[in-house]
């Protein structure tokens, strides 16, 4: 899980697991603990114990207080995040208790928002509730309009709290120098799945909502990447977007193709 919660003890369990009568699976069935930091097994029938493992509701720390959901969070973990509130994703802070991430995505988007979701959830970052459907409806004039969707949170982290204070000012999203160290090539690869789009011969990233001298900030941070990159002012408006250019897609398929879902393969023109 990439983290532990200060625990009282280890085990390492080895055995052969035949079925429910086997000593390790009444082991491992009435062990009462939050976390399993870690669990070794050699087991016989593999899939027989993950099936009773994925129908415990209790996994994957339901029952922990946010507060004593503690670091480190892996690399990946934090890149997915930093993407995500670069992009589409949004944190909820709640109070003391620590802040959430949320995602939401439109039906045609489905497969991307499950492939979130199963990151976090086998990760141990949210529960075993699969996103749910969400209606939007919107009134245009006399017209009515509904658009579907699905969504999930994850868990509230108070050891999120510092993602938090890094993305939002005054309730609104800005783009801090601190995040420099945390664009990686999976970083980028989210952020242009929720905020990217063909544009050729080249990738244009939406970057509506941030100021001109954040979206500045961006491009020198992706020309370190050796990415060639512009700011583009949208027309009649204050708003700005980043453009790759189509001399430098080589160079971003080989940093993030690796990382892409195959439903967002089409955002780099394939």
């Amino acid at each position: 899980m990439d983290e532990v919660t200060d625990p009282a003890m280890s085990i390492l369990a080895e055995g052969q697991i035949d079925g429910p009568k086997s000593y390790l699976f009444n082991i491992i069935e009435n062990i009462n603990c939050l976390v399993f930091s870690l669990i070794t097994c050699k087991i016989k029938n593999i899939e027989f114990i993950q099936n009773k493992i994925s129908s415990n509701n209790s996994m994957f720390h339901t029952r922990v207080r946010a507060g004593n959901r503690i670091g480190p969070h892996h690399e990946d973990v934090i890149s997915v995040i930093v993407g995500s509130l670069l992009g589409d994703g949004y944190a909820n802070k709640r109070s003391v208790e620590g802040t959430r991430l949320c995602y939401r995505q439109s039906i045609v988007h489905k497969d991307y928002l499950f492939w979130l979701y199963e990151f976090f959830y086998s990760r141990g970052y949210c529960s075993n509730l699969e996103p749910r459907m969400y209606i939007r409806t919107i009134k245009k004039g006399e017209q009515i309009e509904k658009y579907f969707g699905y969504e999930f949170n994850t868990f509230t982290f108070r050891s999120f709290n510092w993602l938090h204070e890094m993305f939002y000012k005054n309730g609104k999203k800005i783009v801090s120098p601190d995040i420099e160290k945390y664009i990686t090539p999976l970083a980028l690869a989210i952020f242009i799945m929720d905020d990217g789009g063909w544009a050729n011969p080249g990738v244009r990233i939406a970057t509506n909502n941030f100021k001109l001298e954040e979206v500045q900030l961006l491009v020198e941070i992706l020309k370190k990447f050796n990415l060639d990159c512009t700011v583009q002012k949208i027309k009649n408006n204050n708003q700005y977007s980043i453009y790759i250019k189509g001399s430098s897609i080589p160079t971003l398929k080989k940093l993030i193709l690796f990382h892409l879902h195959p439903s967002m393969y089409y955002k780099l023109g394939l």
